[in-house]
């Protein structure tokens, strides 16, 4: 990839932030996160790639380039996961403190959209 991971705040949740990823001009990746430092827990929702970069592994070098900047956190999702998509947790929930299972927004962060 020749362009760094993109950070930027989420377009679709208040206080949320969106990582994403450019491939020769072109958005080929997008993930919303919200972090609570004092409780120590994250959360990622709605992981999104253009189906022709799909199994490619732009979800999971997204996903560990989150847990590498923000260390000594539990990873989680907001809501169910489609049954497509559960293959897809299991794997990059694999040995993740959190393993990116279904838990609610914590007290000191924002719920958003």
């Amino acid at each position: 990839m020749g362009t760094p991971w993109q950070d930027t705040v989420s377009d679709e949740r208040i206080g949320w932030r969106q990582r994403a990823a450019n491939m020769r001009g072109e958005f080929v990746f997008a993930v919303d996160y919200q972090i609570c430092r004092r409780c120590r827990l994250a959360w990622v929702e709605q992981p999104y790639t253009l189906p022709q970069y799909q199994r490619c592994g732009l979800a999971t070098a997204g996903l560990a380039a989150l847990r590498a900047e923000h260390p000594s956190l539990a990873w989680h999702t907001l809501g169910g996961h489609f049954a497509d998509s559960q293959a897809f947790w299991t794997t990059v929930g694999a040995d993740i403190p959190g393993g990116y299972e279904q838990r609610s927004l914590c007290p000191h962060v924002n719920q958003g959209g």
